[in-house]
């Protein structure tokens, strides 16, 4: 049993930290080819649509969504003439899919929990029809959920019985109440004392007075009475203007711009954590100018109004309330949480990403399984052949200023033979024209060792293997067989010509 330590480090910093007060985000520089970003995708400015995560280990493009306009959890995409469409990768596969979704015509808000719900423009709610795993499915389907309408937010929280526990979802409608179903998308009731309400986070509600309103979660009988499961004042807390639940916390930035934390904090063992629950807010005392607050994984992320980022850890007996604080990043204009890992852009337009990685979430090109420096999201670079867009089954890798891409990927569009002995680990890219002078470059996957015609070759930066793919560089081996490759920064794309 291996205590993990990544996440419970004794973090060194100043008792306290104080962001300087300023004023809206700065525009992003206009250098910058990103239109928008999530925790596992981006778009640009010129309409691509780029993934990671799995079996892309960087930004990998989508020509399926080129043109998408908005981007929400679960997959969906909204493109510009309006229709919707659903994209997946996996584990097992490098094949990203790509499906048109039925029954939807628009999206206000996902919760992608268990199945996805939707609620469009109009507050409508969808529900996800489960897919025939014995049939492949040609489309995804949405039908509506009865009984509930005009909903602006759709959450989940969890009750808990003396011999049992459920998940409800949450409904905040556009007329300030709540309402909640029987965990089964049925029987929808109205949270009594709640009006005027503008977020829900868990079993908690804030009103637009600032105020922050509760219902009981737990119960010490089976079937307690409806009344017991009524909204009160939260008295503990007053002037706020921010609620969220992440992970097993809950966080509130009041009117001062001071950060409040209770709920959840952990300690032990990777194979057994313990969870302990603190109900009464902590106001955190040792770091000021709040402007937005995360739990991930095991740590608490605060992001102050001087647009610096810092974080201490959850992983504790209790959130005291001077934790110390390390300084992550500055420059930070927007951060995406997922979970376990978050995404972060930069003022200059860049992206950087920081926390668990052992599926490539932070689009850096490895799979470290933690990385708790940020690194920089490699950037969404196209490649083209006289003209024409390449699709790669996963996206180009930069190391030291220069271009790999994976070896079944673009070659053989080059007029090359591609072949990969199992055993010896092998790569061998063949020219096919009889008409052309003979050429067989050959690669050892183990060590990036590299022979064209049988003579070993010196490469300033060896070819390498990525999660099982070996990448092999891009300018090298196009040169070679006969094209010339130019780099476009201004486009962010690799222009290949073969004639």
């Amino acid at each position: 049993m291996k205590k993990w330590t990544l996440f419970c480090i004794t973090l060194l910093g100043v008792s306290l930290v104080s962001g300087t007060a300023a004023s809206a985000d700065a525009d992003t520089t206009s250098a910058s080819s990103i239109k928008s970003f999530g925790t596992d995708w981006l778009t640009k400015t010129d309409g691509s649509f780029w993934i990671w995560d799995y079996n892309q280990s960087v930004p990998t493009q989508i020509p399926g969504l080129t043109g998408a306009s908005a981007s929400y959890d679960g997959g969906l995409a909204v493109m510009e003439d309006h229709t919707i469409k659903q994209w997946s990768n996996d584990y097992y596969t490098p094949v990203i899919t790509v499906k048109p979704v039925s029954g939807l015509s628009s999206i206000q808000d996902v919760l992608d929990w268990n199945g996805t719900l939707v609620a469009d423009a109009a507050g409508a709610v969808y529900t996800k029809v489960r897919a025939d795993d014995s049939q492949p499915q040609s489309e995804v389907t949405y039908t509506p959920v009865t009984g509930i309408d005009n909903v602006a937010d759709i959450e989940i929280y969890t009750e808990e019985y003396s011999d049992s526990m459920r998940y409800r979802h949450l409904f905040l409608k556009k007329d300030g109440t709540v309402w909640r179903d029987n965990g089964e998308l049925q029987e929808f009731e109205l949270i009594q004392n709640l009006h005027d309400i503008v977020q829900i986070a868990e079993n908690y509600a804030l009103q637009k007075d600032g105020t922050v309103w509760t219902w009981p979660a737990a119960f010490a009988e089976k079937n307690p009475p409806a009344s017991a499961s009524d909204a009160s004042k939260f008295t503990a807390l007053t002037n706020i203007q921010t609620l969220k639940h992440e992970q097993r916390a809950t966080l509130a930035i009041d009117k001062q711009s001071r950060l409040w934390f209770w709920g959840g904090t952990v300690t032990g063992y990777s194979d057994g954590w313990t969870y302990a629950d603190h109900p009464d807010p902590v106001l955190i005392t040792s770091i000021r100018n709040v402007k937005d607050a995360f739990v991930v994984e095991h740590s608490l992320i605060v992001q102050t109004l001087d647009n610096k980022v810092y974080s201490t850890s959850v992983a504790r007996d209790a959130m005291p309330a001077n934790p110390s604080f390390v300084l992550l990043a500055s420059d930070i204009n927007n951060i995406k949480n997922g979970g376990r890992h978050m995404i972060m852009q930069k003022k200059d337009g860049s992206l950087w990403g920081w926390g668990v990685n052992k599926n490539s979430e932070l689009g850096y090109g490895d799979y470290e399984f933690m990385h708790d420096t940020p690194v920089p999201v490699q950037k969404p670079i196209a490649v083209s052949l006289n003209g024409e867009n390449v699709t790669l089954t996963a996206g180009v890798i930069t190391r030291n200023g220069q271009n790999f891409v994976p070896l079944r990927s673009l070659f053989d569009k080059l007029g090359a033979e591609i072949g990969f002995d199992g055993t010896s680990k092998l790569a061998t890219v063949t020219r096919t024209n009889p008409s052309l002078p003979a050429l067989k470059i050959s690669v050892n996957a183990k060590n990036g060792q590299t022979t064209l015609n049988g003579q070993a070759v010196t490469l300033e930066n060896k070819p390498f293997t990525v999660n099982g793919t070996l990448y092999l560089p891009l300018r090298f081996i196009s040169e070679k067989l006969g094209a010339t490759v130019e780099w476009l920064p201004k486009e962010e794309r690799i222009a290949i010509t073969l004639k």
